[in-house]
Formats: structure tokens, sequence, C-alpha cells
């Protein structure tokens, strides 16, 4: 591969092992000359040396610290923050815009093959996308100049897509550094929960947003969209009903289709260690630490998605996997097992005529059915607590 390649750690991680287990199949790769540089770039807090300053002793990484931004913000806006600006800091230390960026956190492991695989399949697995003209819909072009890969992406909650991990080139990568997200963030109403899962989407609609409009008033209304079980159960049968629901659901597939090579690999080729799914483990133990979803079960999220159709996977109550084969099964020119060909592409071109300025009649009634889901199941809850 001609491109020079730059694996970038962002963060830390409370386990000394973990934190080699990421950097290992990159060290690897490093030394078979498929990956040119490593860097880890996070904090000069002394709080963290303990967990970072072991790996001062591989004299393959390079690791810069550089200082926290003192931010006063919800924990959810601040750890966004932070995400951006410690990605902005690694990307600075590039200098070659054209260079091919792997982005993962010390918590994130790559099966080596697979890792392997997408390095060395970029031009092919993420060349831009054609799908305009051969689907017949006149949509805008991708902001990227050539796909990002992620590991998972959400069919019904839009531009939801994993953050934590992604592989694409430099001046691509730059836009998910982009400072307007925290901006953005700022314009959503939190629910009381904190809405942990809004820095996938805000990074992401940052992006988007100037070429689909649509999307602002989603980011605006994300409460409805929390990721609570009890609620989504009763949310999700309103939704689909909703004419708007599809357009949203129409675009964001289309974005993925077009933008994005999305693949999970299969169980095991990806592991994750969040502090969501540890918040009460042994941390300095790796055994005591849990797999983060959807990496537990790849495999049956797969399978539940069932290419071919929308309601099969949008309708399901958490739809947070998918990958390549759900999206383009859907701009394949046939007519779905749900919905008539010339009906999506309809949804298609009504996203495309949105305006933020024009009143439109279907985005009130979805927002004011799903306020109204809101109100009452969280009203009710806090009535019996």
């Amino acid at each position: 591969m001609t491109r020079e390649v730059v694996a970038i750690l962002t963060g830390f991680t409370k386990n000394a092992e973990l934190s080699q287990r990421s950097l290992a199949p990159l060290r690897t790769l490093r030394r078979a000359g498929i990956i040119d540089r490593i860097l880890y770039v996070t904090w000069s807090a002394a709080g963290i040396d303990p967990y970072v300053e072991p790996l001062g002793a591989l004299d393959d990484v390079e690791i810069v610290r550089v200082p926290q931004p003192e931010i006063s913000a919800s924990p959810v806006r601040a750890g966004m923050t932070y995400q951006i600006r410690n990605l902005e800091a690694a990307l600075a230390c590039v200098a070659n815009d054209d260079a091919l960026i792997v982005k993962l956190r010390p918590d994130f492991v790559f099966d080596e093959d697979f890792l392997t695989s997408k390095i060395l399949g970029f031009a092919r697995l993420c060349a831009p996308s054609d799908l305009g003209e051969a689907f017949g819909a006149a949509m805008p072009p991708s902001p990227f100049s050539a796909k990002i890969w992620v590991p998972w992406a959400n069919a019904s909650q839009p531009l939801h897509l994993e953050d934590a991990a992604f592989i694409g080139v430099k001046r691509d990568i730059e836009k998910l550094a982009n400072r307007d997200a925290e901006t953005l963030s700022g314009t959503t109403v939190l629910s009381a929960n904190g809405d942990a899962w809004l820095s996938h989407a805000v990074r992401y609609a940052a992006v988007f947003l100037p070429s689909y409009p649509i999307f602002a008033g989603y980011i605006r209304n994300y409460r409805y969209f929390v990721n609570d079980p009890s609620f989504r159960a009763v949310m999700m049968t309103v939704a689909v009903k909703q004419t708007f629901f599809w357009r949203l659901i129409a675009a964001n597939a289309w974005i993925l289709a077009t933008s994005f090579h999305v693949d999970c690999g299969v169980g095991g080729e990806l592991e994750f260690y969040a502090n969501a799914s540890n918040r009460n483990a042994n941390w300095p133990s790796l055994c005591s630490l849990r797999i983060h979803p959807p990496y537990n079960a790849v495999d049956e999220w797969r399978l539940a998605q069932r290419p071919g159709g929308l309601l099969p996977c949008v309708g399901r109550m958490h739809a947070r996997l998918v990958d390549d084969s759900w999206q383009h099964a859907l701009f394949a020119g046939s007519d779905l097992t749900d919905m008539a060909c010339d009906r999506l592409r309809g949804l298609l071109h009504e996203s495309q005529r949105y305006r933020h300025d024009v009143p439109d009649v279907a985005e009130v009634s979805f927002y004011d059915a799903l306020d109204n889901v809101w109100r009452s199941h969280f009203e009710a809850r806090a009535v019996s607590a």
C-alpha cells in the first residue's frame, strides 16, 4: 500500500493489559510495514500517568500528551468535547492530508487479520459511491473523498454510528473532529438520563446537516430517541406510523450506503471494553471486564437485519447493528419486501425538498406524537417513583 497509514489511539483505559492488547495488532502491522506510525495522544493530566507511562517503554509507539480542555458542561456534552479535542490534537500530529487514519481507543481491540483487510482493501472497500446514478436518485454528494469504515450503524436512530473506532482519509476524518458538533449539542434538549448516546449522533450530524437540514429537528429533539428499553417499546410503535419518520430513515440509509463502509465482522473480530459496560468492574483485572454491546453478540445482531426490507430491522426496539448488506439491499433497484422501490425514491426526494424555514405538517405531527409518548411515559414513571 503506497498511502501512509497512521494508527491513532485517543483517551486512556484504567487497565494496563488492555492497552497492550489494543496496541498489539498495530505493532505487528507496523513491523510488517502495513502501518507506518502509531500515535497515542492523550491528556497531560497527572492523574492518568499510571495508565499511560508504562507504554513509554514501547519504542514503536509515539506518545503525545496534551492539556485537557477546561469545560463547563453536562457530563455527556463534556465527554463529547473531550473526544473531539483529543482527536483534533492527534490529527495535528499528521502532516499528510492523504494519510489513512486508523482511529481507535486503548479499550478497543482489532483482530489483526480484520484490520489488515480494511487497510489493504481500503481503496476498494471505501471507494466513492456511484449509487446516485445507479439508483436514479438526485441526492447530495458525500462530504467525504472516500467512504469511512465504521463497525456499526443504527437503522432507526439516524446518524447514530460507532465513533470509538473508524478508518478513513485524514482530510475526511478531520470533519469528525468538528467543533461545530459542540455547538450543535447545545441545541439539544437532554433527557433526565443525559442522553449518553448523543455524541454518536451529533459528531456525524455536524458533517451532514448542511446537505440534510431535515435532521436539525431530530437533533433538537434527540431526547425522544433515548435508549430506554421500556420507552422505546412504545415509542417505536408510534414512530413507524408517521410519514416524516420514514423520510428520516430513508435519508439515513442513503448516507450510510454512500458515505460509509459499515462492517462489524464476525463475533470475536472486534472487542470494545467501554466504561458504560464496566461501571462496577474491577478494572485492574482484565478478565472481570465485559465486552460492550453489540460486540458481545455480533452474529445475532447481523442475523436480525434481514436485508431487503425496512420494517424487519427499523421496527425493532433497538436496531443498532446494521452493516453494508442492509442499506445496500435497499437501493439495489428492485422492490423491497415491504416497500416499492419507487416509494423509497419518493421518500428520498421528499427528504431533499425539506426546507427548515417552511413549516412541515408531517414533521410537526411526528414530533408532537413523540412528545406525547415521552411525557406520558416519563411523567408516569416519576409518579410511580
